[in-house]
C-alpha cells in the first residue's frame, strides 16, 4: 500500500464520517423539533454534545488529506479543487454557528423547568433547518465536484445550486410526527 492510498482511504473515511454526524444531526433535530416535553427534549438534545467535536475534525481531515492529494494530482491547475475548499470553508463557519446555538439550546433545556413556548421558539428555530440543509447539499455538491472535475464556472454553479437546494430544502415542511414504534399486535413470531 502506497501512502497516496492510505492518505485517499483516511479522507474517504473522514467524509463518511461527516456525513454519519450530519445523519445524525437529521434525527435528533427533527426529533427536538417534534419534542413536546422536556424529558423528550432532554432525551434528543444529549447525544448530539459530541457532534461539533466529531464534525470539525472530520473537516479538517478531509481539508489537510484533500489537498494532499490535490497536491499529488497536481489538481490545484485546474478550477473544482480550489472551488471545493472555499465550499469547505462555507460549511464550517455554518457548523461552527450551529454548534454555539446547540450549546445555547443545550443549557436552556437542562435550566428548564417545563416546555415555555420561548423554549419551543428555540427547539424549532428555522436556522438549525436551515443550517443542516445547506451543509448536507453543499457536501453532497462537494463530493459531485470530485467526481466530475468540471471547469470553473461549472464548480461554482455546482456550488451555488447546492447551496440553494439545501436552503429551498429546509423549509419543505414536514409530515409531522413519525413514530419508531411498533404496535405491540404487529409482532409475529
Amino acid at each position: 500500500m502506497t501512502f497516496y492510498a492510505l492518505v485517499l482511504f483516511i479522507h474517504v473515511v473522514a467524509v463518511l464520517a461527516l456525513f454519519a454526524v450530519m445523519s445524525f444531526e437529521i434525527l435528533s433535530l427533527t426529533r427536538l423539533r417534534q419534542a413536546s416535553s422536556l424529558p423528550e427534549a432532554r432525551l434528543w438534545i444529549e447525544p448530539v454534545r459530541g457532534l461539533p467535536s466529531v464534525a470539525m475534525g472530520s473537516l479538517l481531515v478531509i481539508l489537510i488529506s484533500g489537498i494532499y492529494l490535490a497536491m499529488r494530482m497536481s489538481a490545484f491547475e485546474v478550477a473544482w479543487p480550489k472551488v471545493t475548499v472555499m465550499a469547505l470553508l462555507l460549511i464550517a463557519p455554518l457548523g461552527a454557528i450551529t454548534g454555539r446555538r446547540m450549546r445555547a439550546l443545550r443549557s436552556a433545556v437542562a435550566g428548564a423547568g417545563a416546555i415555555t413556548p420561548e423554549l419551543l421558539k428555540q427547539l424549532r428555530a428555522p436556522f438549525l433547518k436551515v443550517s443542516l440543509g445547506v451543509r448536507i447539499a453543499v457536501a453532497l455538491g462537494i463530493v459531485l465536484l470530485m467526481v466530475a472535475k468540471p471547469g470553473l464556472s461549472i464548480s461554482v454553479g455546482i456550488v451555488i445550486v447546492s447551496g440553494v437546494s439545501g436552503l429551498l430544502a429546509a423549509f419543505v415542511p414536514s409530515r409531522g410526527r413519525v413514530s419508531l414504534e411498533v404496535p405491540a399486535g404487529d409482532f409475529r413470531e
